[in-house]
């Protein structure tokens, strides 16, 4: 009974960690940061940190998330954590056609659901979660996020 039982745990590992990746880099497409490129490192004990840079026309941010990984099957994970947002963005006075830059403060939220490919080294990624402004303003919003990664095992 204990050889079955060891023998179940170590299948049950195998399939739940063999879609694991140890780091994905790629793009992320998001609102209302716009988006960038991103990448994914999962750390020890189902931790992940995930990084952002990117921007639009007039903006330019740095994202830093700590994510924690649930894994289900198939290469399906979930996952939620937090994190912050860095940046700056140009505006221009419609009247007197004078720009000035502006500083930005986020702090974000995340929930999110993600795949890994067992026979392509490729990760999607489907995220969602509140953003809280708290500089120059504060503020709050709801966002969200595609991201499609290169996946390294």
């Amino acid at each position: 009974m204990k050889k079955i039982f060891l023998i179940c745990i170590f299948a049950i590992s195998t399939v739940s960690f063999g879609q694991a990746y140890k780091m994905a880099i790629g793009l992320k497409g998001s609102y209302p940061a716009n988006g960038g490129l991103n990448a994914k490192f999962n750390l020890k004990n189902s931790n992940a940190v995930e990084a952002s840079i990117g921007g639009g026309k007039n903006s330019i941010f740095i994202n830093g998330l700590l994510e924690r990984n649930n894994f289900l099957d198939d290469g399906f994970n979930w996952y939620y954590g937090g994190g912050a947002t860095i940046g700056a963005y140009t505006l221009t006075n419609s009247l007197t056609n004078e720009r000035y830059t502006q500083g930005l403060g986020l702090l974000n939220g995340v929930l999110g659901i993600e795949y890994t490919f067992s026979k392509l080294p490729l990760n999607l990624a489907l995220d969602t979660g509140p953003t809280i402004e708290v500089y120059p303003d504060f503020g709050f919003s709801w966002g969200g996020g595609l991201a499609v990664r290169y996946a390294i095992k």
